[in-house]
């Protein structure tokens, strides 16, 4: 399967995370963007384990930036979805799955786990067992 839907442009994202790590800076005072960014994401999913969903094909890469900080959510992975579905560094990781929870909240309903992620009409069905069974 060859990914086409869902991908951000490269300058877009780099941009974006120029911008929120500024931001960050200047109003919070706080320079390490992707430690702040994945405290915000797992009080996210602290709440509701079930919206791992939001994050769509972006999930396996968001998942494997907590691991990489010592945050354990399990061993389950998709490496295919999840080689495609990053950026170039943790920022634009982080900011790519963000992005894509926007998109997914303004257009899907809540608990949508089925992606078209190229043209040919196949779904793929987001499902992390290691997050099911936090509910």
């Amino acid at each position: 399967m060859e990914f086409t839907e869902y991908l951000f442009d490269k300058e877009l994202i780099k941009e974006a995370a120029r911008e929120r790590a500024a931001a960050l800076k200047a109003n919070k005072g706080f320079s390490d963007f992707p430690a702040y960014a994945l405290g915000v994401f797992e009080r996210r999913l602290a709440k509701d384990p079930l919206r791992y969903k939001d994050y769509g094909p972006y999930w396996w890469e968001l998942k494997e930036q907590l691991r990489l900080v010592g945050k354990d959510y399990g061993d389950r992975d998709d490496a295919l979805v999840r080689a495609t579905y990053r950026g170039e560094t943790p920022t634009e990781s982080l900011v790519m799955a963000d992005e894509f929870r926007t998109l997914y909240l303004a257009t899907q309903a809540v608990g949508t786990a089925q992606f078209s992620l190229d043209d040919s009409g196949t779904l793929y069905v987001l499902e992390d067992a290691d997050m099911e069974a936090r509910v």
